[in-house]
């Protein structure tokens, strides 16, 4: 690093103040890409692992694919996942509150009488 003057400060300072901004735009582009992901993108078997809540063990996984409970893609040896199909299946298996359960028998009796 040279040695500024004085009369050199402006200038200098200027100079940091474009290049922070510029690193400033590369971290965010940089970490917003990577925030981002596409709704449809494919996950691998590690992949799905990590994303996965419980981040069940491997044989696991296998169990619930020999059971046809979770929807996947095989090509060869290689196992795929779709994230948006995961993030469907995952919701699926939210369990009813009582509140919703009484109001689904309240809908249930209302529509029988209704077509009588």
């Amino acid at each position: 690093m040279s040695e500024y003057k004085f009369e050199d400060l402006p200038g200098v300072v200027a100079t940091l103040v474009e290049e922070i901004k510029g690193l400033r735009l590369a971290m965010d582009k940089h970490f917003s890409a990577d925030a981002v992901q596409p709704k449809d993108s494919w996950m691998t078997m590690t992949e799905f692992r990590e994303f996965h809540p419980e981040h069940p063990a491997a044989p696991t996984v296998y169990g619930w694919i020999r059971r046809g409970l979770l929807p996947h893609y095989k090509k060869g040896k290689k196992l795929f996942f779709k994230r948006s199909e995961i993030e469907a299946w995952l919701n699926d298996a939210r369990q009813l509150t009582d509140a919703e359960y009484e109001q689904e028998a309240v809908d249930y009796i209302n529509n029988k009488r209704t077509r009588r």
